[in-house]
This record gives C-alpha cells, structure tokens and sequence, in this order.
C-alpha cells in the first residue's frame, strides 16, 4: 500500500487543503520578510533575497518560453553554485519536476538518469560539455540544451542570455502541495538507481521539522559544501532559505576551505559526513588553531556512525558547537537523529525519531520486534510519492503505508535506535552510495573475468572502498592496473575497484545467489590476521 498524499482532503468538505508547502511559499515567504538581507553567497557573488527571487523567476519564465510545461521533467548536471540553486527553485515554481545529475558520473550513467525519466530539457555546466557531446545524440526526448557558462555545443541555449530576456515576474502556473517538484535517485536492487518522486509538501514538510529538531533561527547562516545534486546538499540549501537565512554554497569540499567560510561568513550550522569531518581534524593543529570558528553551534553529520574519537574532536575544535548524527533516506528525508545530549551515552546509535516521523521494527512477518531483537526499520511520515515508473519497486516498499530502505535496526530500551547494517549490498563510500551490481555489470564483460562479487570494505577515510572477488577465466592473469583501465569510461572513478582478491570460487546459496556476507567475513578475517 502506497502512502497517501501529505496534504489530504477534508473530510467533511471533500476539498483539497492546500497548507502552501509549494517552494514558491517557501522562498516568498522569506523574500517578503527579508527583501534586502543576504540570501546566496557564492564566490564572489552576493544575492539578497529580492535580487535571488528575481533570477528564480527569470529561469521560470525562460523555462516556460521554451515551450516547457507543467509536469516536465528537467535534468540538471551542475556544480555546486547559486545556478543550481536558482534552478531547483526554478523549477519548481513552474510546476516543473527537477532531476538533479550526480556530476560525478560517466556519460553512460548520465544518459539513464536523464532518459529513464522521459526529460525534457537538460540544463547542464559548460565543465560537462564533454559527457553531453557524447550521448546528446541518444537523448531523443530532450527537446533543449541549457549551458551554464560557455555554450560549446552547437545548438545549445545560453543561460543568462536567456535569463537576460525574461520576465521577473512570478510564473503564472498554479502549483499545489502534492504537485511533483524532484526526482532523487536512490539505490536499486538490480544494481541501478531508482528515481523516487517527491512533492512540494514532501519535501518542504520534513524541512520544517528538521528546522525545529536543530533549533535553527532566521539569524542563521548555512554553509552548504555536500554536493547539492544530493538530497542532503538540496535539502539543507531549501530549509535555508525557507528561514531566511544567508546560505554560503562552497562549490567543492576542502577541509581549510570550512574553517575559512565559518571565519569569513559567521557560519552557524553545517552538515556534513563523518569523511568530512576527519579531513577537517587531520589539518595540521597550528591551521585549526588559525581561525575563528565561534560561530559554529549546530553540526549535522550523515550517512554513517561518527567515531568517538572523532566527536570529540569536533566538540574540542568547535568549543561553541553541538553535534548530532541523522539516520535518513532520499525517500523518507530525516527519520531520527541522535541530539547532542545523548552523544557521550549512545555509541554507534541514530537517535530517536524526529517530530512527524514515525519507527516501527518488523520481522518478515510484519511483527513489531522486542527491545534488542533486530528487525527491518519502517519509518511513517512526509514521504516520497513513488519510484518513477515502478510501480512494483514502489509497492515492496511500502507495508500498509509505512515506507522502508531495506535497513536492518535494533531499539534498545529507551527507544534508540541502531542501525545494524545499512543494507545488505550497498556501499557507502565518502558519503556515496555505490551499487555493488552496476560494478559487477561493467567488469562482467572483462574477457580475463569468469565470475567475480563485487563488495565493501573498511576504509578508514572514506568508510568503505569498493574491492573485487574474482574467479578468473582459466589461467588469465588480472591485476588491480588492468581493472582500472577497463573501468575508465565507463564508470565513474569513486566507483571504481581500490583492491582484488582472485579466488576459485565463489561461495552461493542453493539457488546460486552469492554469499556476499561470507565474503565480507572471510575479508575481515584476512585483515585481522595481517595486523
């Protein structure tokens, strides 16, 4: 059973209730309050809130001059930067869906996330002109081109000549709460991503509470620097300016690069992952000690436990700053977070669940699991509206209307929850999902490769690497050198083998599916008897 819409009808009247969670109500409502109060800062650029409302809409209206409509699809590959945020708000005050591109995939992986849902126009940085040249010619539903910076490809419209052209007045298309505004993509179980649509009310009702969970004020000052194609990077770059705060986008992370925008701009709250976090402590001391970070008072860090040792570094370099750690989906936003309170007294623990979302553990059965007891963790709140164009994806997952990533959890007596393994194949490295099956579907075709399973290990930077088992064809001979030449071009380089193990076989249950848990196991057990 799929959820229903975050905004319902009234019962008694059969109407709709429009709460005006569109992004149009969020941004205006900001604009109205703080016309001349600085909203994007983007390297050398500074746009108050008048000023950045009015390129939003230029980018509506030139959307809309393009013969776009609402409902379109609109794929966007950008860096961070303040484009990329005016066209996320663009889009979305015109009706239209945006899908954010991961800028660090190749053009392969570019082509299914912008064809698999149906785009329309395909916005795109001149730094990308390269991956677009090569499959521009198989996006036969993408009826514009949009470079960002220099159009080098024939054919192609040029932003801010087209901004320069159109109107500043608010778009006149009717957007509702449960109107569609952006596609994230998430990971699948055949190993490619799947594209979960989100409505304006889901994404803008979870900014609400993730706002009040942080205590975050108007006063604040954001610093967004994870990639903003992510839901993590968007959503905070939303809750900002639904605040009204002075949003600093940093367009790559470099550890001296956040001390010199907290010093710089007064920045008060940040999210980040824990990789982040330990480039940031690994800077020489004399360097940490260099800047003025009082500033700081909310961190938020994702998508994995942070080490105590490195909690306590960010508290000692940050003396004016709390911590807390969130447990999360690009489907479900944030489900739980653990708060500052609790960080000394709950290791390697999530939290409780946040205000309007929420948890249940259950066994396969559908029954709720005892204290302790392990059990796949559904979670009940804003959520997304479906997988595009898979309905069967859309109903596993979902159990009479509670919503599920496929991660194990356990609670233990206060209600805390622990993720015990976040899903069973995916790999997180340095805060990206990596789909263990696109891998293996890419070296499948290697001729020296007769079997291979493709899993993560630690890595104590980046949390996981990507390393290869490999039954080998006969007695052909691979090595780690040759692997990432066949991968280069067709996959992206994070995604890429760091280490391989060549083995006879490869252990599988009765029915041929392989032992992915065993192989991790049998890793560990390799690595600990070499230390």
């Amino acid at each position: 059973m799929v959820p229903q819409n975050v905004v319902d009808h009234n019962a008694e009247t059969g109407q709709s209730m429009n709460l005006h969670l569109t992004i149009t109500d969020s941004l205006l409502s900001s604009v109205r309050k703080y016309p001349d109060k600085t909203a994007i800062v983007f390297e050398k650029r500074r746009y108050t809130y008048r000023e950045f409302n009015a390129r939003v809409n230029r980018a509506a209206n030139a959307l809309l001059s393009l013969g776009l409509r609402k409902g379109d699809r609109i794929a966007i590959l950008l860096g961070n930067c303040s484009e990329m945020a005016e066209l996320l708000m663009a889009v979305g005050k015109c009706g239209m869906v945006a899908v954010p591109v991961n800028f660090r995939f190749s053009a392969p992986e570019i082509q299914y996330v912008v064809t698999q849902p149906h785009c329309k126009a395909f916005v795109f940085g001149d730094d990308y002109a390269g991956h677009v040249a090569q499959i521009r010619n198989n996006l036969v539903e993408v009826r514009h081109f949009v470079a960002v910076g220099a159009p080098l490809l024939e054919g192609t419209h040029a932003y801010e000549p087209l901004l320069a052209v159109s109107s500043e007045v608010e778009p006149s298309v009717a957007v509702g709460d449960n109107d569609p505004w952006f596609i994230g993509f998430t990971s699948g179980t055949t190993g490619f991503p799947k594209g979960a649509v989100l409505t304006h009310g889901a994404r803008t009702m979870p900014a609400l509470y993730a706002a009040i969970e942080y205590g975050l004020r108007d006063t604040d000052v954001a610093l967004v620097v994870m990639p903003m194609f992510h839901s993590n990077g968007f959503a905070f770059t939303h809750i900002g300016l639904m605040l009204g705060n002075t949003i600093v986008i940093q367009r790559n992370f470099e550890p001296e690069g956040v001390l010199q925008a907290i010093e710089r701009h007064g920045v008060s709250y940040v999210s980040l992952v824990p990789t982040m976090y330990t480039r940031i402590l690994a800077l020489p001391k004399q360097t940490l000690d260099q800047y003025d970070v009082r500033s700081m008072r909310v961190f938020i860090s994702s998508s994995a436990p942070l080490l105590t040792e490195t909690k306590e570094g960010i508290l000692k370099v940050f003396p004016n700053a709390e911590l807390n750690e969130l447990y999360g989906s690009t489907e479900a936003g944030i489900v739980t977070n653990l708060k500052p309170r609790d960080q000394a007294r709950k290791t390697r623990c999530v939290g409780l669940p946040i205000f309007g979302v929420q948890v249940r553990l259950l066994d396969p059965e559908g029954n709720e699991v005892a204290p302790g007891e392990v059990g796949e963790l559904y979670s009940l709140g804003p959520t997304f509206h479906e997988y595009d164009g898979l309905p069967d994806a859309t109903d596993r997952a979902f159990r009479d209307g509670w919503f599920t990533a496929g991660d194990l959890a356990r609670q233990d007596d206060e209600g805390y929850i622990y993720i015990v393994d976040r899903r069973t194949d995916l790999i997180l490295s340095g805060g990206e999902n990596i789909y263990p099956a696109e891998v293996e579907d890419v070296l499948a075709s290697h001729p020296a490769i007769a079997e291979l399973a493709i899993i993560g290990i630690p890595h104590p930077v980046w949390g996981e690497a990507v390393h290869a088992v490999i039954v080998a064809q006969g007695s052909e001979r691979i090595t780690l050198t040759d692997l990432d030449e066949f991968c280069r071009g067709r996959l992206s380089n994070y995604k890429r083998p760091r280490s391989i193990e060549l083995v006879e076989a490869l252990p599988k249950t009765a029915t041929g599916k392989i032992l992915r848990r065993e192989l991790k196991e049998a890793r560990a057990q390799t690595l600990a008897a070499r230390s």
